[in-house]
């Protein structure tokens, strides 16, 4: 077993797709599924399973991704602190909550490598429970993610406040309005975020009277999946504004919601009492600038 294997295996685990993650690691499928078949036949368990072409992670695969994440984390510490220690490029790390880097333009990076040309910024993407733990147990020093949160265990600062939205297909008879109350969704087919998020249909649980929640047909933290679903008419997707703005389709709508309540606060994180380096605090001055004048 070997750091490539471990990457690799994340990447099929987080997609559950061959093809996407080797999209995402620049590498063909075909190296994909030879490491994998590798990795499985070391360990000797079957770690994907195939059903009606999609790839469902076993219970083996699930509990060899917890300490997959932590053996990577540990190589990335170890390089950081005792191989690049002579170097004159200090590394900060920030973890964000899925589809958080989406937020940020590329124009912010180049700003900040110009100011700070001694620092390089290393951003991952996790789930909100992962990076809660992270920070908590000092294991990175920021993180970008979602409230509700203990603020017993952290420090933070809001960034920005995002409106959920609905997307819907044209033909769908709430496309002939503009916005929406999510009281009229009673009955719809609507497919939302993955329940382990805290940016959910959990969230709706905040409204001050109780609602007639929709029929959830599907639950799933691809973005991309969500708008297809609304795409095809097959159902209501409910969405956050800014990534309804960066997946536009001539079938889809963009509806807003009424309810002010409906919205994902961002904050930026770091453990409770925990002294920042230099170059975590650049970064974080960085991002509060860039959100308070974006």
């Amino acid at each position: 077993m070997n750091q490539r294997q471990l990457k690799y295996f994340l990447e099929v685990y987080s997609t559950k797709s061959i093809s996407k993650a080797a999209t995402n690691l620049f590498v063909t499928p075909q190296g994909i599924s030879k490491t994998i078949a590798a990795l499985e036949k070391e360990l000797g368990v079957n770690l994907f399973e195939h059903h009606h072409n999609r790839i469902v992670p076993t219970k083996d695969a699930a509990r060899l991704s917890i300490h997959a994440r932590n053996i990577l984390d540990e190589y990335d510490l170890v390089s950081d602190r005792l191989f690049k220690s002579h170097s004159t490029i200090k590394t900060v790390s920030i973890y964000c909550s899925y589809d958080v880097p989406q937020l940020i333009p590329a124009k912010f990076f180049k700003k900040f490598n110009d100011s700070f040309p001694e620092i390089r910024i290393n951003m991952k993407e996790f789930t909100d429970d992962y990076i809660f733990d992270k920070i908590k147990n000092n294991k990175v020093e920021l993180a970008i993610v979602p409230g509700p949160f203990n603020p017993h265990y952290f420090d933070y600062e809001q960034l920005c406040t995002e409106p959920f939205c609905l997307v819907v297909n044209k033909k769908h008879p709430l496309a002939q309005n503009d916005t929406v109350s999510f009281s009229e969704l009673t009955g719809e087919s609507i497919v939302v975020k993955d329940a382990k998020s805290s940016t959910s249909i959990n969230q709706l649980y905040n409204f001050d009277h109780p609602v007639e929640f929709p029929n959830i047909i599907l639950e799933t933290s691809d973005v991309h999946l969500i708008h297809k679903m609304a795409e095809e008419n097959y159902a209501l997707g409910m969405s956050l504004l800014y990534l309804a703005k960066k997946n536009t389709s001539d079938k889809i709508k963009v509806l807003r919601f009424k309810e002010d309540t409906l919205v994902k606060k961002l904050y930026i994180v770091s453990s409770k009492g925990n002294i920042l380096s230099a170059e975590a605090n650049a970064l974080k001055g960085a991002l509060v600038d860039y959100f308070k004048n974006a």
